[in-house]
């Protein structure tokens, strides 16, 4: 809620709870007592002007039970028409389309609500399917400005407050928020049948996957072309936020798959594109971050500050080939995964070897020393949170501990 306001009660809770209920009594075997049930159900939603029902029921044991359910919702269809169907178009808008009300004690699943309004609409013979078309419209519009003002960059401040908790921390987590947004609604068009809205709203969301990838893959390859603080900090943004960039590289993987299409010599598939555009992208950003790494392990001018940066982006490309678990995996992920732990162990290799000859050199350098102890550290660090805990952390580990013996010997 926006700071400073009043939060909007979630409209037809009680209706949503009700309607639930009574599409379970009227899915079940109609009798008499469930006739009961669900007029005494229904009994609190009567409007002053309707007369209240009676059960016709108890006077027609033995029929079918298609000519009960049609005597039962007879009375009781002015009820649902005039007054459930349409408290529960306002409740879903309200849930699905403004994220009202999502901690409110017994409240069924958004999901609930909308298959409890289709069933309703369904037994009634198609009467109330307005309400139906309604909450359609108010999702497909809301998934169309939503990735109209993603895609283009038109998020305002006042619109960023609406966001779900944490999603403004980054641009990719902000995101893939989106992106989760636009998997519930979804699941909600599947619940209500409406295929030609689901289709532009799958659109939609394939559109704006895209978009987020080729974000993820200019941000990554800003820093190799400029090494600057402002380019820095653009990558440093994306790669920390890898769970999102995960999320929208698998909602892609998603999209490969759904939507096949065929490649040929002329045309590569737009989401195909995007997700080999940003791989390509994370393949020189390693090569860039490995340049400058590789010089400070070496004994090379790097403020500390910065190489610690270069080194959560290394962790960060690691953590992301890892976890992107999917089966349309892309292969040169396998490559780039055993690339970065390769090269990681050559680097913990040679800040090894060179603080050991920092150490033998004379006249000795304590501070030079010192520095490539700590990044040399670091480095141990980054290869035991790639999972690579053998020889070559082992051989690094035992020179960081001699270095550090022998410089605190040096300074007794």
């Amino acid at each position: 809620m926006r700071a400073g306001r009043a939060p909007v009660p979630l409209r037809g809770a009680r209706e949503a709870r009700d309607a639930v209920t009574l599409a379970r009594l009227l899915r079940g075997t109609i009798t008499p007592l469930r006739g009961d049930e669900v007029l005494a159900l229904l009994e609190p939603h009567r409007p002053r002007l309707v007369p209240k029902p009676v059960n016709p029921l108890a006077a027609m044991l033995g029929q079918p039970q298609g000519r009960l359910l049609e005597a039962l919702l007879r009375p009781t269809a002015p009820i649902i028409l005039d007054v459930l169907l349409p408290r529960l178009r306002d409740h879903l808008i309200d849930r699905v389309v403004h994220n009202k009300g999502g901690a409110e004690d017994g409240l069924p699943g958004a999901l609930e609500v909308a298959t409890a309004l289709r069933t309703l609409v369904a037994l009634l013979r198609g009467a109330g399917r307005g309400a139906v078309l309604s909450v359609v419209s108010a999702i497909e519009a809301d998934a169309r400005a939503d990735a109209d003002r993603l895609v283009r960059g038109e998020a305002s401040v006042a619109s960023m407050e609406d966001e779900p908790a944490g999603a403004t921390a980054g641009a990719m987590d902000s995101l893939a928020h989106a992106l989760l947004r636009f998997e519930a609604r979804r699941l909600m068009l599947e619940t209500l049948g409406a295929t030609v809205a689901l289709r532009d709203v799958v659109y939609q969301s394939r559109r704006l996957t895209r978009h987020a990838l080729r974000r993820a893959a200019e941000a990554m390859d800003g820093f190799g072309a400029d090494r600057g603080i402002k380019a820095l900090h653009a990558s440093l943004a994306t790669l920390a936020s890898v769970d999102g960039l995960l999320v929208v590289a698998m909602r892609n993987l998603d999209d490969q798959e759904e939507h096949r299409e065929e490649a040929n010599a002329f045309v590569e598939p737009a989401d195909r594109k995007a997700m080999n555009d940003c791989l390509s992208a994370a393949w020189r950003l390693s090569d860039t971050l490995f340049d400058l790494v590789g010089k400070a392990a070496n004994g090379g001018d790097l403020d500390e500050l910065l190489f610690e940066a270069l080194l959560r982006q290394l962790r960060s490309l690691h953590q992301f080939c890892t976890d992107l678990d999917h089966a349309g995996r892309p292969a040169v992920l396998d490559t780039l995964e055993r690339r970065l732990a390769e090269r990681s162990r050559a680097l913990a290799g040679i800040a090894g070897e060179r603080l050991v000859g920092i150490l033998l050199a004379r006249p000795a350098d304590p501070a030079k020393a010192r520095r490539l102890l700590a990044r040399g550290q670091s480095l141990a660090q980054l290869l035991y949170d790639m999972g690579q805990d053998g020889d070559e952390l082992e051989a690094l580990a035992l020179r960081l501990v001699v270095a550090r013996d022998a410089l605190n010997h040096a300074a007794a």
